[in-house]
């Protein structure tokens, strides 16, 4: 027991002196190297199918689509605009499986400087625009568009569209011949009433139906909810997500199979929860980082068994799963973050980076 002491002081010698200059007693940093793309092309949009990663770019001002299998070639998918707004459009979400690939494209306009919507159909032998005339998604009662989502019942299109009596309610809408159409949601879980204002964020498709990530404002509190459909896009119902603190919204979902991640805020830190056999949790030991309610968030992805955000802090970007840990290669804001395989992806303003992940 005297020795303690002395044995404890040798300890921590012997720890900083096999520390050499510069390195840090944290966890290592995530390494990232640089994915090539074609020159000019800037990845705006991440869609993992199987093993494969579709990513929406834009180069020369226009938008274009890659696939890249797991050999890490490259491949084009043609994309064929249907007007001056598609031609100049935006990615804002890619929905895709093994068969089929819808989007949303948009490009602001007109007087008023609004998003001119465009919806996008097709294949790897193309993507096509699909004119709408303009009151499918603007006019006067027009709000948003989300996120595409494929469900076993067809695509659809969800995003805002003005409620008759208060705010905008969520919408859904699915094709019909070549047009999209709005679905009815009077009386169900995405209309909006006096006593409960929804705010939509981010949408996914899960099991046999879709879930979207949001917020509603209700009895003076703003709380971070989920709406899910039962089968294909009917049967939606509204859940609160636990451990909500005082205030709180999710702003990003994804899902595989049955299980969901969505990623938001608490409080004004960062808050995770998680889908698991039909019942949300939140997820616990997340790293005290600071979310502000304007900030956008990448749905998160799971490295080594833990949800996980890829964020900013400071000047440098960090992934948030059990710790912070730093990442070496990217920096600057985010666009979108994926995982496929062992691979993780995270797209920049200007550059799609990847790190290969440990088994």
């Amino acid at each position: 027991m005297r020795y303690g002491p002395a044995l404890l002081v040798l300890a921590v010698s012997l720890v900083v002196a096999g520390c050499g200059p510069g390195e840090a007693s944290g966890p290592p940093a995530v390494r990232f190297t640089e994915v090539g793309l074609p020159a000019g092309a800037k990845p705006i949009v991440l869609t993992p199918v199987g093993d494969t990663l579709l990513i929406g770019v834009r180069k020369d001002g226009a938008p274009g689509l890659l696939r890249r299998d797991a050999s890490g070639e490259t491949a084009r998918i043609a994309v064929r605009p249907a007007g001056m707004y598609g031609e100049q459009a935006y990615w804002y979400s890619v929905a895709a499986d093994e068969s089929r690939i819808v989007a949303i494209g948009g490009k602001t306009g007109g007087a008023h400087g609004n998003v001119r919507w465009s919806a996008w159909s097709g294949t790897d032998a193309g993507l096509a625009e699909q004119p709408q005339p303009f009151s499918t998604f603007g006019g006067y009662g027009g709000g948003d568009l989300v996120d595409a989502v494929l469900t076993p019942d067809g695509p659809a299109l969800i995003g805002t569209w003005q409620n008759p009596t208060v705010g905008l309610d969520i919408m859904v809408w699915r094709p019909e011949g070549k047009y999209w159409v709005r679905q009815p949601v009077a009386g169900t879980a995405l209309e909006n009433t006096r006593d409960s204002l929804k705010f939509p964020l981010s949408a996914a498709s899960v099991d046999e139906g879709a879930v979207i990530a949001g917020w509603e404002l209700s009895g003076g509190r703003q709380r971070p909810v989920v709406w899910r459909s039962a089968t294909g896009l009917t049967g939606w119902t509204m859940s609160r997500l636990p451990d909500a603190g005082r205030a709180g919204a999710a702003l990003a979902v994804r899902c595989a199979d049955s299980a969901c991640l969505a990623s938001g805020w608490v409080d004004g830190k960062l808050a995770m929860w998680q889908l698991r056999g039909g019942e949300w949790s939140r997820v616990r030991d997340v790293p005290s980082v600071a979310v502000t309610q304007n900030q956008e968030l990448t749905p998160p992805v799971p490295v080594e068994g833990r949800p996980t955000e890829v964020l900013p802090k400071g000047s440098e970007l960090v992934l948030a799963g059990r710790s912070l840990r730093p990442v070496s290669g990217p920096t600057g804001r985010v666009t979108a973050v994926a995982r496929v395989g062992r691979t993780l992806y995270v797209a920049t303003e200007d550059k799609l980076w990847a790190a290969d992940l440990k088994p």
